[in-house]
């Protein structure tokens, strides 16, 4: 179940680039323990509003909030430290290193051998072999290989494994079964799932409101950079959900979802 008291809390947002209004008062809570879709045609807003929570864009005026403290200052670093998460297709991990060095990618655990420090190669491929295993690699596939041979949904494997494994507390996946296979589709979803099971607040971004509203607890549609829906998915189905993006936010009657 999601927590009463949300964790992130978005509070009338407005974000300019220049002349260009990107955000438009949004203000939207998130929850521990629920996966949220966001979705939204191209140009929604979906992405920008991310990445406010990452750290890469400061709001222009507005308010965000973290387990009851307000963000101050916006910055990848501390949206990592905070441990916010974004897992995506395309980016995040290093076609010619190992497994092990891009599970630890930028977390790496040195020891010291007469004061000179040395990546702790033993401790790197130890744990990333135990999470590789748990989230669905093949056998075959060792932590010492290099991540260009694995395939795409092995891949997200990998950055979910690692999201899990340094105790995040959001994971925001990011178009995460695009060019994916079904088989491999079906297993990432499967994934997400089970991190909202873990207590994990999961953002899911996504222009398939049909996939997204067989996973979420709840649906946020975004549009020209203003929030128009959100809704429980017990409460529309996603047929009506579609018509939303379609009407682009005019009222349209709810129903019990079947």
């Amino acid at each position: 179940m999601p927590d009463k008291t949300p964790l992130i809390q978005v509070k009338n947002l407005d974000l300019y680039f220049g002349a260009f209004h990107a955000l438009k008062n949004v203000s939207v809570d998130f929850h521990s323990g629920e996966l949220v879709g966001l979705v939204g045609d191209n140009g929604a807003g979906k992405t920008t509003l991310i990445r406010v929570l990452c750290g890469i864009h400061k709001p222009t005026s507005g308010e965000v909030w973290f387990d009851g403290r307000q963000v101050k200052e916006f910055h990848p670093k501390l949206a990592i430290d905070n441990g916010i998460e974004t897992i995506q297709q395309s980016v995040g991990l290093c076609d010619n290193l190992s497994i092990a060095r891009n599970f630890y990618l930028g977390r790496e655990p040195v020891r010291r051998i007469m004061g000179i420090p040395f990546l702790d190669m033993g401790k790197m491929r130890d744990l990333s072999t135990k999470v590789i295993r748990e989230f669905g690699l093949r056998d075959n596939v060792s932590a010492d290989d290099e991540v260009e041979r694995l395939s795409g949904g092995e891949r997200q494997s990998v950055k979910i494994g690692r999201a899990v494994e340094f105790k995040n507390r959001v994971v925001i996946m990011d178009e995460p079964t695009n060019h994916l296979s079904v088989r491999e589709r079906e297993h990432v979803n499967e994934l997400a799932l089970q991190l909202k099971e873990q207590g994990l607040l999961v953002i899911y971004i996504t222009h398939d409101i049909f996939q997204v509203h067989k996973l979420a607890n709840r649906i946020v549609i975004m549009e020209n950079g203003e929030k128009i829906e959100d809704a429980l998915t017990s409460s529309m189905t996603a047929d009506q959900l579609e018509e939303v993006i379609r009407q682009g936010g005019r009222k349209v009657e709810k129903r019990e979802a079947v």
